[in-house]
């Protein structure tokens, strides 16, 4: 057993549930899909600018950049992970072919992002140009944004890089079980 194999979480889940999966998908397309309808009144020329450029950052981050930078290195790799996103990586990158460094501040911003931009976004379109429309997705999507971050706190505490993943919301958690050691690196 190498030094990598011994730092996993022995309790970790090995393959999450494809139910699980497709839950956890969908959910990030509501919860995006809802902040992307709430900044559509921002627009130049009556395009629906920054609901657009919103959804091409989330795509091209979350599914491609961070996919290589992050995912490339992940015990789940190749596996079903909680989003499947170690399948997902598997299908288009070679393992260990991204900066994991870079992978870990990327996923920082992209998340920050993710989250800040509709807020800020629905509440601009609002002191804009009121509408019932954006203050319903600005109230979902704030409703949603817990949902989320204890979505993945409850993954990170069942995950076998809980110890080893600098994203980990886990890892000094004592919620009734012990942490096992680390050996840094």
């Amino acid at each position: 057993m190498g030094v990598e194999e011994e730092k996993l979480y022995s309790e970790g889940i090995e393959k999450y549930p494809v139910g699980r999966v497709i839950l956890q998908n969908l959910f990030f397309l509501v919860w995006f899909g809802i902040g992307f309808v709430g900044m559509l009144p921002l627009q130049i020329f009556g395009f629906p600018i920054v609901s657009v450029l919103y959804a091409l950052f989330l795509v091209i981050t979350l599914l491609f950049v961070v996919r290589k930078h992050l995912c490339t290195h992940c015990y789940y790799y190749g596996r079903m992970c909680s989003t499947g996103w170690g399948c997902l990586s598997a299908a288009m990158f070679k393992k260990n072919s991204g900066s994991y460094q870079l992978g870990v501040t990327l996923a920082g911003i992209t998340w920050m992002f993710a989250t800040v931009t509709p807020i800020g976004g629905t509440t601009l379109a609002l002191v804009i140009n009121f509408s019932i429309v954006s203050l319903l997705s600005l109230i979902v999507f704030i409703l949603l944004t817990p949902i989320n971050i204890i979505s993945h706190r409850n993954d990170c505490r069942k995950c076998k890089m809980r110890f080893l993943c600098p994203a980990s919301m886990a890892k000094g958690d004592s919620n009734g079980e012990t942490r096992e050691p680390s050996i840094e690196a």
